[in-house]
């Protein structure tokens, strides 16, 4: 499979979570391309790829400012190249998943889901499925919202992501690169 990883992380914990895709796309024996959108905001031909991952950690409920202006980027150029067509017919073998970071201090998970709808409606309307939404808690690093990490609906989210989150990042994404393959062949 030929894959895609995008991110946007302003603190760090979403690129952890996509360094680790990475790791275990290339040991199941995939082309991957990892493009952290913050550097590089350029357009992508998202239908070259079999599978797209695509992460931003979450405020206030939708994604980062970098992955917000890289998908109006996306939406432009598929507006102008009528990408878009009506009832988005989906595009076989064609698949995306779509996470994020997010602390959730307030409601709790509730918080990411938001933001996990807003990033994949870019890849349904172009036909592209979305395959699966993960969310992945990450604690507050800011100083002035710190006291967050031990006070909100989740419990002490210190030191999040930790080992065990970032396992199963790699669990799912092999879970997901099998499913995805699996369906391929039938």
């Amino acid at each position: 499979m030929n894959i895609l990883n995008l991110y946007g992380s302003l603190n760090g914990h979403t690129e952890k979570v996509a360094f680790e895709i990475e790791k275990a796309v290339a040991g199941a024996g995939h082309a991957i391309r990892t493009v952290n959108v913050k550097k590089d905001d350029s357009v992508i031909d998202l239908l070259e790829y079999d599978l797209t991952f695509i992460g931003s950690g979450v405020y206030t409920w939708l994604p980062g400012k970098p992955v917000l202006n890289w998908m109006e980027k996306q939406m432009a150029h598929a507006r102008k190249n009528d990408l878009i067509l009506p009832g988005s017919p989906r595009v076989p073998g064609k698949f995306v998943c779509v996470y994020c970071t997010y602390a959730g201090p307030h409601t709790g998970e509730a918080e990411a889901v938001p933001a996990l709808k807003y990033m994949g409606q870019l890849f349904d309307h172009l036909g592209i499925t979305v395959a699966d939404e993960w969310s992945v808690v990450g604690a507050f690093v800011p100083e002035k919202m710190r006291h967050f990490n031990a006070s909100g609906r989740l419990g002490n989210i210190e030191g999040r992501p930790n080992a065990e989150d970032l396992k199963q990042v790699r669990e799912k994404t092999g879970g997901l690169l099998e499913s995805i393959r699996s369906y391929s062949v039938v």
